[in-house]
């Protein structure tokens, strides 16, 4: 019988006395469950150079866990380098960010192969091998190399440059021709399909059999759109239950008639902190009677610090908070509260329940996760207001949410002050057809469209009916 086998960068291994409302992690441990199967990645613990990387074993509710550390040179270059620094910013529309190093391209494609030949170990013929993220572009081609016959599929969580962006690496040639070495190549929405397909031509120098199909070197690659969800009843459940703990985070029994807005971010400059804060400082100019009535929550988790661009952020980030917090402050009230505490994702979702509104401002995003999950944990009878940047990739799905530019001062400010007075009978009205959106496609079927295709039970040329439904508002774009 045949398995799954899961390579994603970082394996969080399992703890008996904790758990997930939802998210990637779930989706893979349950889709590992079902069929049986492994999950390989770094642990995210580093060794001395001159130590050998060993994969360890370890298993937990039928799923086997395969981890190794990395070597401080591999983490550098491989992930803070050509990882974080040349792709990170590439996929981002960042150029300006983009550093490329040789080395650290060639420590990639070590860390690469070294999976590579882990999965080489591991798997049996008929076995299925999902890989994730931009982290791995290149193992297909060393498990071809191998002699591999595997089916093998790629996941990108984050968005697809065009080719523009992809000119100004130099080794994007290569990149692509190890990407079309997959059976199937997984983006988060059309968009990022269309720009993989266009780029993956003009690599190739190939015309599509399709839309959503490319030959190369007589290797056919189906490259489709697999918008991720979220498991929305579980959400709602772990929502709605009590817990002191979200006391601990925040005091919501202590606002009063404050509003409270919440946002979840990673610091990263994709997320738009900074233009969110700029238009936040903005609104409180221009609407002093919401001071002392509205409270910004901004949850930050700092990452990636030893890059320098990450670093800058953070200490840019500080400064404004403080900033805005000194200008506006009256008696014990601050406009911001802000933590860069790492919140579990229990507490997590009990907190957007009871915050009014959820404001998501990135730049570029993948799908943004945050999104779906504040709609999940809503209260069905007095829901929150969703404002949501038009660069997330859930905003193709989700265009009941307040859209706006987050370039765009004006526009979030706007939008700010109608999610700040929107009648509950919008609100309701909002929240419902949302919460369809996520019922009906939800992190499950996300998982089974895309296992379904790398399977081979539907045929390559039609696309998944469980995606169909989403192309006529992903292609607005």
């Amino acid at each position: 019988m045949s398995r799954l086998i899961v390579l994603s960068n970082r394996v969080s291994l399992p703890h008996p006395d904790k758990s997930t409302a939802g998210g990637l992690a779930v989706a893979l441990q349950d889709a590992l469950a079902d069929i049986g199967g492994i999950w390989l990645g770094w642990n995210g613990e580093k060794i001395a150079n001159h130590q050998q990387p060993h994969f360890n074993q370890t298993e937990y509710k039928g799923v086997e866990y395969v981890t190794c550390p990395l070597t401080e040179e591999q983490y550098q270059n491989y992930y803070c380098g050509f990882a974080n620094n040349t792709l990170w910013p590439a996929m981002h529309d960042r150029a300006d960010l983009i550093e490329y190093q040789a080395q650290q391209y060639t420590t990639y494609q070590q860390v690469n192969q070294l999976f590579a030949r882990q999965l080489k170990q591991m798997a049996e013929p008929d076995d299925l091998i999902w890989v994730h993220d931009y982290h791995f572009l290149s193992v297909a081609r060393y498990c071809r190399e191998m002699g591999m016959k595997n089916r093998i599929g790629f996941f990108l969580h984050i968005p697809f440059a065009g080719l523009k962006i992809w000119s100004l690496i130099p080794t994007a040639l290569s990149l692509i021709q190890d990407l079309c070495q997959y059976d199937v190549v997984g983006l988060q929405t059309e968009h990022d399909q269309q720009q993989c397909m266009q780029v993956c031509s003009h690599y190739l120098a190939t015309q599509p059999i399709n839309t959503h199909m490319l030959n190369f070197n007589h290797h056919q690659v189906t490259v489709q759109c697999y918008p991720i969800g979220v498991n929305p009843e579980l959400i709602q459940k772990v929502a709605e239950q009590k817990d002191e703990n979200t006391a601990a985070v925040f005091e919501f029994e202590n606002l009063n008639d404050q509003q409270t807005i919440i946002s979840v971010d990673r610091i990263d400059y994709s997320k738009g902190l900074i233009e969110r804060f700029s238009a936040l400082e903005a609104f409180l100019q221009s609407n002093p009677e919401y001071h002392k009535h509205l409270t910004d929550i901004q949850i930050a988790c700092p990452c990636r610090m030893e890059i320098a661009a990450y670093k800058d952020l953070f200490d840019h980030l500080q400064s404004k908070v403080d900033w805005i917090n000194q200008e506006f402050s009256q008696d014990d009230w601050l406009p911001i509260n802000c933590t860069h505490a790492t919140i579990s994702h229990d507490v997590l979702m009990k907190i957007y329940r009871q915050a009014n509104i959820c404001w998501v401002n990135s730049l570029r995003d993948g799908m943004n996760l945050v999104a779906k999950e504040f709609i999940a944990a809503q209260d069905p009878e007095n829901p929150g207001v969703l404002i949501l940047s038009k660069y997330t990739g859930a905003a193709a799905q989700m265009s009941e949410a307040l859209i706006v530019d987050p370039e765009n001062c004006n526009s979030m400010i706007q939008a700010l002050k109608k999610a700040l007075t929107m009648a509950k009978s919008e609100r309701l009205e909002r929240y419902q057809q949302l919460m369809n959106g996520l019922k009906s496609f939800d992190i499950n079927d996300w998982r089974n469209a895309f296992l379904a295709d790398l399977k081979g039970v539907e045929k390559v040329n039609i696309l998944p009916p469980v995606t169909k439904k989403f192309f006529s508002k992903i292609a607005n774009y």
